[in-house]
């Protein structure tokens, strides 16, 4: 999922005073608990495997636990995200009801159109028509919550936050300093995901400027993508609501057991 969705659900956890996210939380530990919970996905850029973040980030929990309630919090923010059955990716990406995650699911009807929107090379049609799912899940969060994006911004630009972030990654990797590129990657996400306004015309023209930074795919229709963003959200509302309490109740389990 994309960041407005894993800060929804870890705002439900504690909301919800889930397992560890029962005890008393400070605006600062909440706060790195949101940041915690986008973090594998930005983690690459700032020298660590994002694979391992995703499916591994228990290591780090342990880490941190050790360290304080300040980076504990942070920790428990990155579990959730990832895909160990501890974290929404789990569902998301990786398995759902004994198939694939739910964001592949839903998006195979949208292949052909995903392909014609962002002049898709094959190989990446599945994939990347999966990340409209995400995006179009971003758009209906954004409506419902319309918090969720300017109290990110808000915390990646808290100098406590990144302070601790900085100090409990270069501990855990064992280096001197905090990795150089981390707080540009956070501070500049919205240049990357529309977290700030979240519009279907703006999720387009990010996601079409990614492809071509990242993968070289250039060519695609910024208007055909934000019609078919809004076609994927409006088709898959009311089964995207479910499954985000579905996941909750998931996740609700996992972290009680």
């Amino acid at each position: 999922m994309f960041p407005l969705a894993h800060n929804y659900m870890a705002e439900r956890m504690l909301a919800a005073k889930v397992g560890p996210f029962a005890q008393p939380r400070s605006p600062l530990e909440q706060q790195l608990v949101y940041v915690g919970s986008i973090l594998p996905d930005f983690i690459s850029g700032m020298g660590f495997d994002r694979n391992v973040w995703h499916s591994q980030s228990v290591d780090f929990q342990r880490f941190c636990q050790k360290q304080g309630p300040l980076p504990y919090a942070l920790a428990l923010g990155v579990r959730l995200h990832g895909d160990d059955g501890f974290g929404f990716d789990t569902f998301a990406d990786e398995v759902w009801q004994g198939k694939m995650g739910w964001c592949f699911l839903k998006c195979l009807p949208y292949i052909p159109d995903a392909v014609l929107a962002c002049n898709l090379p094959r190989k990446f049609a599945l994939w990347k028509a999966h990340n409209l799912v995400e995006l179009a899940a971003e758009l209906e969060l954004a409506a419902a919550y319309p918090h969720l994006g300017p109290r990110l911004l808000a915390a990646v630009h808290t100098d406590e936050v990144m302070n601790i972030l900085g100090q409990m990654l270069a501990e855990y990797a064992g280096q001197e300093a905090e990795p150089p590129r981390m707080r540009p990657i956070l501070q500049t996400m919205n240049q990357r995901f529309d977290v700030q306004e979240t519009t279907a015309a703006g999720c387009a023209a990010k996601y079409l400027q990614q492809l071509e930074k990242r993968h070289q795919i250039s060519g695609g229709s910024q208007a055909a993508l934000a019609e078919l963003l809004e076609q994927i959200r409006a088709d898959l509302k009311a089964e995207l609501w479910q499954w985000f309490d579905e996941v909750f109740t998931l996740l609700s389990q996992a972290w009680r057991s």
